[in-house]
């Protein structure tokens, strides 16, 4: 261990009474790590303001249930609003001290703000004002809010602004007043966020400031790291889904051009006063703290380094016991540790090779599914994690890109169910990336909402139609089946989630729908548009007739897989004074990988060439 990060939830061992503060217990600990060559990342206090607090200024407290007349009790954390001044005022106090007597220790390497900030939906007066003064401050008149959000239906139009309410879980609530909700929601987190780093900028000194993530909807992460200097994030993830692990790190490594720290995952299981997921396997912690590594982050941190006696947490895995003894793991964190130092040159002098090939993560998107699912049991994330699995399991290594993220690196983007295209100014940009040659795979229930989260009224899309050549004669829900369609080399398959039934205007047909209304029109078009080409898919297509169409695409887009290897093994390509690569087995089998040259595993000394037989949960590191 070379790394402890501490101090975010201990507001009141800092200030024990409003005013009075103590840091001599944290500059004793600091000092004390630094002295054994272990730095410090050091966390703001804010997450758990402290009892005499939420006791003398309870209207900082969180309104989560207004019908309920109620605001939250002390205790857990997260429990005050982001929003209220009061709160913000005495965080910022206790940030300030803490900054002002470590923002130039040279132990502290770097801060962390907060902890897994998310949009707390307090409805409290002080929220509920200021979002009123926001949509005031968007629209400028009720007019053109009422206009905007299409409220003549139903008479929902409001005559002030004062009279608009926020979402409640016993109203059924107009979609758009849902979706400016979420957008104020996630504001309000990285506001938060924001008045703490401004404190930190001032009075630090060079060590990298962030804040650590979970990948919940409801806070927009490309905005929330906008003004953070390094991307950090936790996760917990399990043998089954061990994967997904990859698509966070493909997800946060875009967002910086430093690489980032995974600040929080467990040894083990997980857990709070119940042990989670269960037991994993020998070699699951060695490559769950190998992944963040492997594609492109600097650091692992576990949650956490000695059990807790006592607390919500008590059956959370870590590395060694509430009494002091090494967990079952503790051989599998040695080897780790020993690894990644014979690694380290190699790691730090080469850098992950950018992909050319994106897929599309919309906060946006997602936070809409809640407020409008469209489609009886519909799931954003899945059906995003469903189509990433598929480019992760042929060796395409893409990177997943928020709207606003800039597109010149890429040659291939997949968008499916990117509901708007107006999120982060992307309609103009996409547009012009692929006239400049770009290929840009899309749908279902793509471009079907306007930022106001409402319809076109010209068309089913905004842009769609025209950009691909189409006109959509039929939509209809794959609810309770899915309808048949058949490709040009003869292969027939069904679709799912959504049919969108297209007539040609200057597209070719991929595919066709074979049956009922659908017959006849198109399922999947392909068309020019400048030097690149929009492929529109009407529905969600099968996995294996997915795979074949991003084998085919990307291949004549001049894309090959960046290794011959088994679906469960993650090749991450490294480049810089030297060629090599990191190999994950990540999902606990046997798999093989096929090398294009001689190269030698840094962590064994062992020269491989040819075929290589992995065994589960294996790891190399190998350097040509």
């Amino acid at each position: 261990m070379n790394v402890m990060r501490m101090a975010e939830f201990a507001w009141q061992r800092m200030e024990p009474q409003e005013g009075h503060y103590d840091f001599d217990w944290l500059h004793l600990v600091v000092e004390k790590l630094g002295k054994a060559g272990i730095a410090t990342i050091l966390g703001t206090p804010t997450p758990t303001p402290p009892a005499w607090l939420t006791e003398r200024y309870p209207e900082v407290l969180i309104v989560a249930d207004v019908a309920a007349g109620v605001r939250a009790q002390h205790g857990a954390r997260a429990h005050a609003c982001q929003n209220n001044p009061v709160y913000r005022e005495l965080g910022a106090g206790v940030v300030t001290r803490l900054a002002e007597g470590f923002g130039r220790d040279p132990n502290v390497i770097g801060w962390q703000v907060d902890n897994e900030v998310y949009a707390t939906n307090c409805r409290c007066p002080v929220c509920v004002r200021k979002f009123r003064e926001r949509l005031r401050a968007k629209y400028g008149s009720i007019d053109a809010l009422n206009q905007a959000w299409g409220l003549g239906t139903w008479s929902q139009c409001f005559q002030s602004f004062e009279q608009i309410p926020f979402p409640r879980k016993d109203t059924w609530h107009h979609p758009s007043l849902k979706n400016a909700w979420s957008s104020f929601q996630s504001d309000s987190a990285v506001e938060h966020v924001m008045a703490q780093v401004a404190i930190l900028r001032r009075l630090t000194k060079g060590q990298p400031i962030g804040t650590d993530m979970m990948q919940w909807p409801g806070v927009n992460h490309f905005d929330m790291n906008q003004g953070l200097d390094v991307v950090q994030y936790n996760h917990y993830d399990t043998m089954q889904n061990l994967w997904e692990s990859i698509f966070l790190c493909d997800s946060y490594r875009p967002l910086k051009a430093r690489p980032f720290w995974c600040t929080e995952t467990s040894t083990c299981w997980n857990g709070g006063t119940t042990a989670g997921g269960g037991y994993r396997e020998p070699g699951f912690c060695r490559v769950n703290s190998w992944l963040p590594i492997a594609l492109g982050g600097e650091a692992n941190l576990y949650w956490l380094w000695r059990s807790h006696g006592s607390g919500q947490e008590l059956m959370h895995g870590s590395v060694i016991s509430s009494c002091g003894r090494p967990l079952h793991i503790f051989g599998e964190v040695q080897e780790i540790a020993r690894g990644f130092r014979a690694a380290s040159g190699f790691l730090n002098e080469m850098r992950p090779v950018v992909s050319p090939v994106a897929l599309h993560l919309s906060t946006r998107s997602w936070e809409m599914s809640w407020a409008q699912p469209m489609v009886q049991n519909f799931s954003y994330n899945r059906q995003l994690l469903d189509v990433y699995h598929l480019l992760l399991q042929l060796q395409l290594r893409p990177d997943v890109i928020h709207p606003a993220a800039a597109l010149d690196a890429y040659r291939v983007i997949v968008s499916p169910c990117l509901t708007m295209l107006d999120e982060g100014g992307l309609r103009e940009r996409l547009r012009t990336w692929i006239e400049a040659g770009g290929t840009w795979v899309t749908g279902p229930l793509t471009d079907v909402r306007t930022i106001e989260a409402s319809k076109f009224t010209h068309a089913p899309f905004g842009s769609l139609e025209e950009w691909a050549g189409v006109y959509c004669k039929y939509d209809i829900p794959a609810d309770p089946r899915g309808f048949s369609m058949r490709w040009a080399d003869g292969t027939e398959s069904k679709g799912s989630i959504w049919h969108s039934g297209f007539e040609l205007r200057g597209a070719e047909a991929l595919a066709t729908y074979t049956e009922n209304e659908l017959a006849g029109l198109a399922a999947v078009t392909c068309r020019r548009m400048g030097k690149g080409r929009v492929i529109a898919l009407g529905t969600m297509l099968p996995p294996e007739e997915m795979t074949r169409l991003l084998q085919r695409l990307t291949s004549e887009a001049g894309i090959e897989p960046v290794a011959t290897a088994s679906a469960n093994v993650l090749v991450a390509p490294r480049t810089g004074a030297a060629e090599g690569m990191v190999v994950v087995e990540h999902e606990h089998k046997p798999g093989s990988l096929t090398l294009p040259q001689p190269m030698t595993d840094l962590l064994t000394g062992k020269r491989h060439e040819g075929v290589v037989a992995l065994e589960p949960y294996a790891v190399m590191v190998l350097k040509a």
